[in-house]
């Protein structure tokens, strides 16, 4: 009897044990929901800027269409802003994807074994550091193109000054 006594002990423990376990792992869960929140508004606060960042590229190249340029190399660097502008669209894409597919998709906690929900922690922790990380990457690769933007119109407003002046 003491056996079976000290058995059921030792099972309502680990029962108890494994119920805390899962209620921790539903609670950082539930954090890191939280952070997919903030993750989305500094997602759409980056595709806003990447729109303005298009709707300007888009503006220039047009500008410089109907332009006689000596320097070849300002309609590379325009090609380059496009083609890497198409890849930040790709990736945004992407992240608009996983974003939906996150919201959409709560997980059954008690269908869910503590190793699985761990999985699915996980899993959310590798999405919101590649997230940031490609935020981060397209933000400093828009300042470049900014940046070169406005060399490119100094260089050719003193092109058009000096074509005037001779």
């Amino acid at each position: 009897m003491k056996k079976l006594s000290v058995l059921l002990s030792i099972t309502a423990l680990i029962l108890f044990a494994c119920d805390n376990e899962k209620k921790e792992l539903m609670a950082e869960y539930n954090s890191f929901v939280r952070q997919s929140d903030s993750i989305e508004t500094a997602h759409n606060r980056f595709e806003k800027n990447h729109n303005k960042m298009l709707a300007e590229h888009d503006e220039f190249s047009e500008e410089l269409s109907g332009m006689e340029l000596q320097d070849s190399s300002v309609l590379r660097d325009i090609t380059q802003h496009g083609m890497m502008l198409e890849r930040h669209d790709a990736i945004l894409k992407s992240h608009k994807e996983i974003i939906e597919a996150h919201k959409n998709a709560s997980p059954n906690f008690d269908e869910l074994s503590e190793s699985e929900i761990n999985e699915k922690i996980e899993e959310m922790k590798k999405w919101h550091s590649t997230m940031k990380d490609d935020h981060a990457k397209m933000e400093s690769e828009h300042q470049n193109m900014k940046s070169e933007y406005m060399d490119l119109k100094e260089k050719l407003t003193m092109t058009k000054e000096d074509n005037m002046n001779e």
